[in-house]
């Protein structure tokens, strides 16, 4: 009976001992196992193909008026193209009279905008016009887009 127990208890360390070795027990393999698990730790970081992709070509002007003479005004949208990340886009248009001089700049943001979806905002700058401001159509373009998940 001693013999027998101790041939079980052989065999349940040599198991162990196989189990350790075959988990990872190899300096090599411990390394890529640690590696492997350290980069899939962030749940709420956006996909590769979506980091590589410039947020500017998230966001247009559709629409730029320059209303009552007091007020500029564009009509931004972006459109998230990531099929699970949720983005916040901050966004910077410039206002520019039609000879090109600058009146204004101001930074608006579209929260929280769903994978697949297209938000709107309407980005206003308040200007006051000044003797010989031309007048006629505003110019409105984005000057930089910071894209955040969440």
């Amino acid at each position: 009976m001693k013999l027998h127990h101790a041939v079980r208890t052989a065999t349940a360390s040599g198991i162990a001992v196989v189990a350790l070795l075959g988990a990872g027990g190899c300096s090599s393999d411990s390394g890529t196992h640690e590696s492997a698990a350290g980069s899939s730790s962030a749940p709420t970081a956006a996909p590769a193909a979506d980091e590589g992709r410039d947020a500017a070509k998230d966001v247009e002007v559709s629409d730029c008026t320059f209303a009552d003479r007091k007020d500029l005004s564009a009509t931004v949208s972006a459109t998230n193209s990531s099929a699970t990340a949720t983005y916040t886009y901050a966004v910077t248009v410039n206002f520019t009279a039609p000879d090109g001089s600058p009146l204004a700049t101001q930074t608006s943001s579209l929260p929280f905008v769903r994978p697949g979806r297209t938000d709107t905002l309407d980005v206003k700058a308040p200007v006051t016009q000044k003797a010989g401001t031309p007048t006629g159509a505003v110019k409105c373009a984005v000057a930089k887009v910071v894209r955040t998940t969440g």
